[in-house]
């Protein structure tokens, strides 16, 4: 017959040495805002002849502190949660279904899709519409009410790329930091930035990136011309052509 495991029991009313193993964490958890549901399940502890046989069967000596670890509990398992209350006020996403109606209002380069969503279904009423951005990976994420405030959005970003990017959870992408970074969007929060940007976000000046291609020619210096006394060479009389010798015959006439 298979031994079944012991229930689990709130962490509060755990027995001492329980409490004293788990380093009063138990209480900690309890006490941090958002903790539910701290259990601890705990097996009953071995007896030394177990942990004899045990170090027989493989030939090996168990250090002390961990025999009397085992001799006190057989080892315990602990769970706990966390409510999220962002979860709670996050307005339901749309369904590829019959439940909503979709309508693409910007493909954003391939890089997502801004989509007019009503979200119950036909009859479309025009109260029941919202923004949403769908990632790349066919994820919502909730942007705004209404179109105009969307279009707010889109004016105070700049139409930067991959700007809907800022209203997920993972953020935006090292590319569009670098574009974030030059133009600072109104709306952004630019601390966000500074956590990570001396790590591997370049510091661009858009006045060095996007410099002119003409280029200037500048004159080359010449180098002094070397006076005719500056010449090495043996002193001496200068020297004369030879006289140019007649041919047989004729006269040179000078």
């Amino acid at each position: 017959m298979e031994e079944l495991p012991p229930p689990a029991q709130p962490a509060g009313s755990c027995k001492p040495h329980l409490e004293k193993l788990t380093l009063g964490v138990t209480r900690i958890l309890e006490s941090s805002p958002g903790v539910t549901e701290v259990t601890i399940i705990e097996k009953a502890p071995a007896e030394r002849h177990m942990i004899s046989s045990w170090e027989q069967k493989n030939n090996c000596v168990l250090p002390e502190d961990i025999k009397n670890f085992y001799l006190v509990t057989n080892g315990f398992h602990m769970t706990w949660s966390v409510k999220l209350d962002a979860s709670e006020n996050q307005p339901e996403k749309p369904h590829f279904d019959s439940r909503s109606v979709i309508f693409e209002l910007d493909p954003c380069n391939g890089n997502g899709k801004v989509c007019l969503v009503y979200k119950k279904g036909k009859p479309a009423l025009a109260q029941d519409t919202e923004i949403w951005f769908l990632d790349r990976a066919l994820y919502w994420h909730f942007l705004t009410d209404t179109f105009t405030a969307y279009y707010r959005l889109l004016l105070t970003h700049l139409g930067l790329p991959q700007w809907q990017y800022a209203f997920t959870s993972y953020g935006i992408s090292p590319q569009a930091k670098q574009w974030f970074n030059m133009y600072k969007p109104i709306t952004y929060n630019t601390s966000l930035l500074t956590e990570e940007t001396d790590s591997f976000v370049n510091k661009l000046d858009p006045s060095k990136v996007f410099k002119s291609k003409n280029k200037i020619l500048i004159p080359k210096k010449k180098g002094p011309v070397p006076s005719a006394g500056s010449q090495k060479g043996p002193l001496g009389p200068p020297s004369t052509p030879p006289t140019p010798k007649s041919s047989s015959g004729n006269p040179v006439r000078k």
